[in-house]
């Protein structure tokens, strides 16, 4: 007998998460098309080349792909998709003839990487990508925080922040301290400052960026005094703002914060952290991460950010983009473990039941009629002791029943039972069937009781 055990790092999802998981896709969707983004779609396998060539990402998640060889194919070929924005560029790369520029576009698919596992973090999750291509305007860089705001504020995340920096400020910082020719490697130490610890860090942009104590220290100094509101520029500015980059990046981060107070995006969703710096290769401008306050631990569940030069490695037209990803499986996985993901499993509000002895085309015919007005409708299968259909939709989340047994059939009427409170009204005429449930509903939603 095989062992049903799924693969490490990869996970079943039974419908007490599936169902908010869809419920939250649907305010993403909706969020990302209010903002006049478009849906596409590319494959989950594309050539090793698409998404190793230089600038895709970072060394690290490069070794985390998975290669994908068919029986009698060639090794080393072709790859699972470890994100949804190098697929972008290349389909817009192809396409951008037909599509016009700017484009915006999301996208929402599993991606795959071959990562330790780790609470929140899996080797095949969800992405939601949302991107705009071909303008380098601010209106865009605030943009894309707006949209991860009201996308996760519409699916009700709790308490969340987004943090921004900008990469032409970690730039000049670097050549400040003569390490431009090691920005790649400084700043993916950087990337792990909140995991690690400072220690770790130091210890690693000695071992292997090849920094002095010294360096170390004031790199180190510098990046975590930069935590906190727009003030935190102004002590920036101290630093780096006589940089060309550096003066560029501090008065872009002011422009999209003063954007986002325009948008009404409240200040206490918003930080500057002079230390992000994101682990993919491809970023040149803004970047944003996104976390819940008081789980932090789990990382970021929105990210993203400004690559300029992404497209380059398909097109020598100049494609420059902007957009980010909420992680909805990490998403998913946090408010699972803070307790904030309602225990429903039945996506209807409504069971009708199967009484014994009555012709189940009653049953059918009541919940059609339900459907038909927009309200769902479960239609037990089986004509079981009334008790145990009642338990059931109880356990499924289900918040009504109609019942029609022998002698309601004979009057025309039906009985409605809460079936939290287990109180029933009885002998409503079948008549006014959508009415009742309707408003029965409008009450339960409201606060009132059946």
């Amino acid at each position: 007998m095989i062992d049903p055990r799924v693969a490490s790092g990869l996970r079943d999802l039974p419908p007490s998460v599936m169902i908010p998981r869809e419920r939250m896709l649907t305010e993403f969707r909706k969020t990302f098309s209010l903002f006049g983004y478009l849906p596409i779609e590319t494959p989950h396998i594309e050539r090793m080349e698409v998404l190793t060539g230089k600038g895709a990402g970072s060394e690290e998640v490069l070794r985390q792909i998975f290669d994908v060889t068919n029986k009698g194919g060639t090794p080393g070929e072709l790859a699972l998709r470890f994100d949804l924005t190098v697929p972008l560029a290349r389909f817009v790369a192809k396409h951008v003839n037909e599509l016009g520029i700017p484009f915006k576009r999301y996208a929402i698919g599993s991606v795959f990487r071959g990562e330790r596992p780790a609470k929140g973090r899996f080797r095949e999750f969800l992405q939601c990508d949302f991107d705009i291509v071909g303008t380098e305007g601010v209106v865009a860089d605030a943009e894309t925080a707006q949209v991860i705001h009201d996308a996760l504020s519409a699916a009700g995340v709790p308490d969340f922040t987004i943090t921004l920096n900008h990469r032409k400020i970690l730039d000049a910082l670097m050549d400040g301290f003569g390490l431009a020719d090691r920005t790649g490697s400084v700043l993916r130490a950087l990337d792990k400052l909140a995991k690690v610890g400072r220690d770790k860090v130091v210890a690693e942009l000695v071992a292997s960026a090849g920094l002095s104590d010294d360096q170390a220290a004031r790199l180190l100094d510098f990046v975590e005094s930069g935590r906190g509101g727009v003030d935190v520029l102004d002590a920036a500015e101290a630093v780096v703002g006589g940089h060309p980059g550096g003066s560029l990046g501090i008065a872009r981060l002011r422009q999209i914060m003063q954007l986002l107070e325009t948008a009404g995006v409240a200040p206490e969703r918003l930080a500057i952290d002079l230390g992000l710096a994101r682990g993919l290769d491809y970023y040149t401008g803004v970047v944003f991460e996104t976390t819940v306050k008081g789980w932090e631990r789990f990382g970021s569940v929105a990210s993203g950010g400004r690559y300029d030069n992404l497209a380059s490695l398909f097109t020598d037209r100049k494609l420059p983009g902007v957009g980010a990803s909420i992680g909805l499986d990490r998403l998913l996985a946090l408010l699972e473990e803070a307790g904030w993901l309602k225990g429903v499993s039945a996506p209807v509000q409504v069971l009708v039941a199967n009484f014994p002895g009555v012709d189940p085309a009653t049953s059918i015919q009541l919940a059609s009629r339900l459907r038909r007005t927009g309200v769902g409708a479960e239609v037990f299968p089986e004509p079981l002791q009334i008790g145990k259909q009642m338990g059931y939709g109880s356990s499924r989340g289900h918040r009504l029943a109609v019942i029609v047994g022998p002698d309601e059939l004979a009057a025309g009427v039906f009985n409605l039972r809460n079936l939290a409170t287990r109180q029933e009204r009885k002998a409503i005429p079948q008549a006014s069937l959508e009415a009742e449930v309707a408003q029965t509903l409008q009450s339960l939603e409201e606060g009132g009781s059946a």
